[in-house]
Parts: C-alpha cells; structure tokens; sequence
C-alpha cells in the first residue's frame, strides 16, 4: 500500500519538476518583459521610507516566531500563526493597497493575501491543524535555512549587488521575503500541514520570479528555489499522512502552478479562488455538527407465555 501511495504521490511531483523545466528552459532564453531594475529598486525606496519604522516591527515578530517555535511554551504554536497570519494581513492591507496601489493587480493580491491571513486563524488557531514545531530532520534544516535567507540572507544578496539597504525588498514591505520566510515555517510545521495554505505563497513565488529574475533582482532565485523545494517536499513528506488523491491532487495543482509561471493574471485568479475555496470548506467544517450514530431501537422483550 505504501509503494502504491509513493508511485502516486510521486507521479504528480514528477509533473511538477517536468513543468519547471520546461518552463524555466524557456523563460532563460525568452527572458520575461520587465521594468528597469533602477525603477524597482526606486519604487521599494519609496516604500521602505513611508512604513518606516515596521519593518524593525515585523522582525521582531519574526524573531518572536521563531523564538517559539524553538523554545515553545503553551499555546506556542497558535500564537506562531497568529503572527503570521497579522504579517499576512499586513502585506495584503499596507503593501497592496497603500504602498504598491499601482501595481499590476494590486486588489486582486491584496484579497489573496488577506485570505491567506484567514486561513492560517483558522488552520492554526481555531482548528489546530498547522502546528509549527521543528524537529531533527531534512524539512526542519531546510526550513531554518529559509527563515535565515529571509532575514539574513536576502538582503544581504542585494547589498552585494551594490544596492543601499533603504532601497532593497526586506521583511514588513515584501511579499517575496515574507513567502520565503513563511515556507520555513512551514517546513517546521508536524506532518501533516495543511496543503491550502500553500497555494497562495506558491502561486506568488512562480508569477513574481520571473520578471523579477528578468529585471535582474538577485534575491528571488533564493525565493523560487525555497518555494519549489518547498512545496514538493511538504507533499511528499506528508504523503503516509495524507490519503492518495489528495497528495496526487497537490502534486498535479503543483505542476499546474509551475507551467503558468509569471502570468500573474492566471495564478492571482486561481489562488483567490482556491484560497476562497478552501476557507468556505474550513469554516463548513468547523460549523458542521458531529456525525452521530443512530441508535438502534430497542428491542422488546418476548413475552413468555406458560
């Protein structure tokens, strides 16, 4: 049962990295159409100056968040992503919609972000199904490599490149450090972790990388990398836990995700609508009364006759 499982779940990873060949051989000769990397940088200087100071905010949250996971105390875990799901919120609300309200998209992210916040309250506070809680294993060394390129890594990328620390994409005002930083957490995360809250950090990686990548902003390889590895390490790790259409479902939505890398129209429609999908199904659960058996009537008793 459990080759089959394996066969299976390995079918749709196998989709997946098929996908991300093929697309990226092609995105590296046909590089994707994109704005001046001085223009980018400009715009992320302007930002960095107006939500000042709550980036020194969001890192301390960040460094609280790992702190717990790390040193946990009680309810350590639905504090976690009580955080995350704020940051989320926060990206959704500050940077879509006040910092970035030009941008390609911009409400239409800012709905698929805020649902994200959503669904972490729900899988990692009301319903307890997300659970970040490292241990001595691959996913747990991966995911603190991805949480240390997030806060350290990342920026550090860009001031090797030449770039003022004021000017580069850092913790509180990007959303390609916060997916980065949040697939670590979710590498920490105890088998199984909710695969529905995958799709919207997954779906933002593959359709900013590449005019990123394009435009020359270094840090996002280490982003898509994080998220690729991610993702396919999450559903494979979980693939005993899980039943076999599901893993192969994710498997096959991965390769999916991965084949529409960098049309930002298609992946932000189809994260919004999956994303909504999935809280309408959680919240059902959650309201939805206990299955009870039906009690079998009671059988009388035989009279007996003399």
């Amino acid at each position: 049962m459990q080759t089959r499982r394996g066969l299976v779940v390995g079918a749709g990873l196998f989709a997946a990295l098929v996908a991300a060949a093929v697309v990226w051989s092609i995105r590296a000769v046909h590089p994707w159409p994109h704005t001046s990397l001085n223009q980018f940088l400009a715009i992320f200087g302007r930002a960095n100056t107006a939500a000042w100071p709550m980036q020194v905010v969001w890192y301390l949250a960040a460094l609280a968040m790992v702190g717990l996971a790390l040193w946990p105390v009680r309810r350590a875990s639905q504090l976690i992503c009580t955080l995350a799901a704020a940051y989320f919120a926060w990206i959704g609300i500050a940077y879509f919609t006040w910092l970035m309200p030009g941008m390609h998209f911009a409400s239409w992210w800012a709905a698929a972000f805020t649902l994200q916040a959503m669904l972490l309250v729900i899988a990692g506070v009301v319903r307890s199904d997300l659970v970040i809680r490292p241990s001595k294993d691959l996913a747990s060394g991966l995911g603190a490599l991805s949480i240390a390129y997030a806060l350290i890594g990342y920026p550090l990328v860009g001031l090797a490149g030449g770039h003022p620390l004021r000017t580069l994409p850092v913790l509180g005002v990007s959303p390609c450090v916060t997916v980065v930083f949040f697939f670590g957490l979710l590498l920490w995360a105890r088998p199984p972790a909710p695969k529905y809250v995958l799709l919207v950090p997954l779906a933002w990686a593959v359709g900013a990388a590449p005019p990123d990548l394009a435009r020359g902003v270094a840090g996002d390889y280490g982003m898509l990398v994080v998220a690729l590895i991610s993702v396919g390490l999450i559903i494979w790790r979980d693939r005993a836990s899980s039943p076999a259409w599901q893993s192969l479902t994710a498997g096959l939505l991965f390769a999916l995700i991965i084949a529409w890398s960098g049309h930002e129209d298609v992946l932000m429609g189809l994260a919004v609508v999956l994303a909504a999908v999935a809280l309408v199904q959680a919240i059902n659960r959650d309201h939805r009364p206990p299955h009870r058996r039906p009690i079998p009537p009671a059988r009388m008793a035989k009279m007996k006759v003399s």
